[in-house]
Order: structure tokens, then sequence, then C-alpha cells
């Protein structure tokens, strides 16, 4: 039963895929409009129950944010009045390409991946497990980071079971209930999409959002990204990527595949009841913390009044 289910809604965000993917991204509700920076959209507007929606300009969704323009950083202050910037990325992502320095904006680094376990596993790498990897050449990285099980369709798991991505997403909330009226708060990773994604998933589900929704706003990345995932498709076939291998390294770049989602998804639930399960459980969020969250980030729509 939970098989067909779980085939059903990737049959359904599959068919939203199409639908989007030919849509200007910049015309989506969801874009903020920055020029320099990618993946750029923010959460406003989902629905929830009762004829509630999360509130516009509040929470912002982002890749890394070194390309960001003049003009970005002037909107990301004066239109979305930002305050905080959490960087989820390792530190060494963090020393090759810095966020900007905004003024009155405080930047927060809370990595996801635990970066000491990560070396341990670069370091058992045995020599035939390097043999053919030049560490030089990008396709390579990707083979190796393979290898170690940094990258794959149990990825998000990793990071929501781990130690270290547990505390960044605990400080995450705390951040959120502790962010002043009429601020902003821009998460991101260096691509937008994975730790990134899970972000948005925990704050999406915090706030009551539906599971079909929450998916949706994760395959976005895919519309976000339509120029350079077909380059980067053009780039694989250029190189003679095996047909197998093909999705591995696509989602390794700037695609996503809902699936990856879709088993974080079905983690929580086998293991904690509910995303919110998780959430209570494992992120020391409290019932009363997940209402005082719905209380401030959620309005009512425009017009449900009238209809109820």
């Amino acid at each position: 039963m939970k098989n067909r289910i779980v085939k059903s809604v990737l049959a359904m965000l599959n068919l939203m895929l199409l639908l989007f993917m030919t849509a200007q991204a910049e015309d989506l509700a969801q874009s903020i409009g920055l020029e320099g920076v990618g993946n750029a959209r923010e959460l406003g507007g989902y629905a929830c129950e009762n004829g509630r929606i999360v509130k516009s300009g509040v929470f912002l969704r982002t890749a890394a944010l070194a390309g960001a323009a003049e003009e970005d950083i002037r909107r990301l202050k004066e239109d979305y009045h930002l305050s905080v910037v959490i960087d989820l990325r390792m530190t060494s992502e963090v020393a090759e390409a810095p966020d900007p320095e905004i003024d009155g904006v405080r930047n927060l680094h809370l990595g996801i991946i635990d970066e000491e376990a990560m070396e341990k596993k670069r370091q058992s790498l045995t020599a035939e497990d390097m043999e053919g990897i030049d560490p030089n050449n990008s396709l390579d990285r990707l083979k190796l980071a393979v290898k170690m099980g940094i990258i794959g369709d149990q990825m998000y798991i990793n990071f929501l079971s781990g130690d270290q991505g547990k505390a960044s997403y605990a400080q995450m909330f705390k951040e959120l209930l502790e962010l002043p009226e009429g601020e902003a708060l821009l998460f991101h990773c260096t691509q937008g999409k994975d730790r990134t994604g899970c972000a948005a998933m925990l704050i999406l589900s915090a706030l009551g959002v539906d599971e079909e929704t929450i998916l949706y706003d994760y395959v976005l990345t895919n519309t976000f990204n339509a120029q350079r995932i077909e380059a980067e498709q053009q780039m694989l076939e250029g190189m003679g990527v095996e047909e197998s291998e093909f999705d591995l390294y696509m989602t390794a770049m700037d695609q996503v595949d809902p699936q990856y989602m879709v088993n974080a998804l079905e983690w929580m639930k086998d293991n904690y009841g509910s995303v919110l399960g998780y959430i209570t459980g494992e992120l020391g969020v409290t019932e009363a913390q997940i209402e005082q969250l719905r209380d401030k980030y959620l309005e009512e729509a425009v017009g449900y009044a009238d209809a109820a």
C-alpha cells in the first residue's frame, strides 16, 4: 500500500515537473528576483489548514550568496528586511566562496555535514577505491563522493540522522522563534537544493503545510535551475557517462530527484510517526513552540473569511 502511494506521489511530481520546467523561474510566485544568486526563492504563500498561508517575504532559500550583485544585496536589505543568513555549508565551502558581508545582517554558520566523519571516510579509502580517480577532475570528484556515501538517495536521511545535522537544524528553529517581526531569514547551502531543501521541508512541515506542497517546493529547484541542468546534461552526454549513472551525477549537481525527499519523509514517518514527531523528538522543538511558529508566520488567506 505504501509503495503504491509513494509511486502515485512521484507520478504527480513528474507531471508537475513537466509543466513547470517550461515556466520562467522569475515569473513564478516564489521567485525573489536575484540576478547573481541561483535557486533564489521564498516559502511565502503556501497554503496550510484553516485557510491560513505562510507569510510572504520571511523565509528565503537560495544557493550560495558569493555571486550576489549589489542590486541583489540592496533588494535583500531594503525589500525583504533581511536580518539573518544561515549558511548550511561545510567550512571548506565557506572558505572557497564566502558569503558577502551585509551591513546589519548576522551570518550564522550551521553546517549540516559532519566534516570530521567525512574526513575519516576519506582517509579510509584504499588504493583500489582511488583507482582511476583524478582529484582535479570534477566528474571524478563526484564519483569519489558517491563511493564515500556522501551522494545518493539516502543522503537526506544522513543529514537528518547525524548529530551535526540535528544540532544545526535545531538551532535553525531557535532562530525562527527569535526572529523579530517584519524581518526575513535566508538559509542556503551551495546549490540551494539538498541541505537547503531539507531545511525548507522542516520549516514547512512545522507550519502545517501538506506533504504534496512540500514536494512541489522541493522540485521547483529543477525549474529555477533549468538552464544549468540542460548544460550539465549536455556535458555528461559529451563525456560518455553511462546511462545507469546519469541521474546520480545530475542529482549531484543542480538537479533534484523527488525520490530523495520521499525517502527522507518515509524515514521520519517510520521512525517518529511523522515529520512533526521528528522535529519535536530529535530537534527539541516543543508543541507549544510549534504553535508559536504558526501564530507568528501564518496569516489568513485573502478572501478566506468571506468564503467561510
